[in-house]
């Protein structure tokens, strides 16, 4: 099983977003969405406006690493390229991943740049979310 649960807060600039660019940022984004039909897979992706800052949320589960999977993982890298002022987290669970199979990785968004992280809050797993199987 895979999920994943992340957001991004949307920016074009390090310092203070200008409204044009990043209305040219949110229509290349609604366009990767529904080219990669990211709306219609087994998770739930929303774009949005709160007080004038601009938000993507995404989240879902999935039985095995599959398109759906790696389109998010796609998003990230071109929210990335695109947008180099946004910053944000993805929390990832891939119980088939050998080596991290009981743990969250977490990839962290800044600067136009993706690293992943070790995940301290509810990694391992079992036992801190979860009870081993008796």
């Amino acid at each position: 099983m895979i999920e994943y649960y992340g957001w991004i807060s949307l920016s074009n600039s390090t310092y203070e977003s200008d409204d044009y660019e990043m209305k040219f940022i949110l229509d290349k984004l609604t366009t990767f969405i529904s080219k990669h039909k990211l709306d219609d897979s087994s998770g739930f992706i929303k774009i949005h406006v709160v007080n004038v800052s601009y938000q993507l949320m995404v989240s879902g589960n999935a039985n095995h690493y599959s398109q759906d999977i790696a389109d998010i993982f796609e998003l990230y890298n071109y929210v990335a390229q695109i947008s180099q002022g946004s910053y944000g987290l993805l929390y990832v669970r891939n119980d088939e991943l050998i080596d991290a199979f009981n743990e969250f990785e977490v990839f962290v968004l800044a600067r136009g740049k993706i690293r992943k992280e070790k995940d301290p809050f509810l990694s391992p797993c079992i036992p801190k979310i979860e009870d081993e199987e008796e």
